[in-house]
């Protein structure tokens, strides 16, 4: 006879074995892979990007470098926010590298099961790849002068919850 303990073992970690695989697979929202790339910059740009809930830290990137995460939309109502704040010498700017807008515009990837938004750093600005077939477009210029704190930008007026 099979002792309780087995069973109560065999069933919690058959339990645990589909979280993680829903979880990580985004089946009940969207997935997003978000890439922010150095695209012809030669000096290191200051990149530091986060969420409510998550930051991605201050990396340094230089040519050619990214910085890139993946997530999966919240599931009570697609809410999720990154933003990123960027710092290149006495040139800075801090938009919103993903939300529910610019999610429309990410490509979908591979396999589609993920939409990939594709952002190129530029001497000129910010530019954002998007759907198939399309041109990558520029959506903000530098800005230049004293550059605002990382904490007091908390993304676009729609607030995750």
């Amino acid at each position: 006879m099979e002792k309780p303990c087995s069973f109560s073992f065999i069933f919690f970690t058959t339990f645990l074995c589909i979280i993680i695989s829903v979880a990580e697979s985004c089946t009940f929202t969207q997935g997003y892979s978000v890439i922010v790339i150095n695209d012809n910059i030669n000096e290191k740009v200051q990149v530091h990007c986060k969420s409510k809930d998550n930051d991605i830290g201050l990396k340094s990137i230089g040519l050619k470098e990214s910085v890139a995460w993946s997530f999966c939309d919240n599931i009570n109502f697609p809410s999720t926010l990154f933003y990123c704040n960027f710092q290149l010498g006495k040139k800075h700017q801090v938009f919103d590298v993903y939300n529910r807008d610019v999610g429309r515009s990410c490509k979908k990837g591979p396999k589609g099961d993920r939409r990939l938004c594709r952002w190129y750093i530029r001497h000129d600005g910010f530019y954002m790849i998007g759907m198939e077939g399309s041109q990558d477009v520029k959506k903000y210029d530098w800005k230049v002068g004293q550059a605002r704190s990382n904490s007091t930008y908390k993304g676009s007026k729609r607030r995750e919850p």
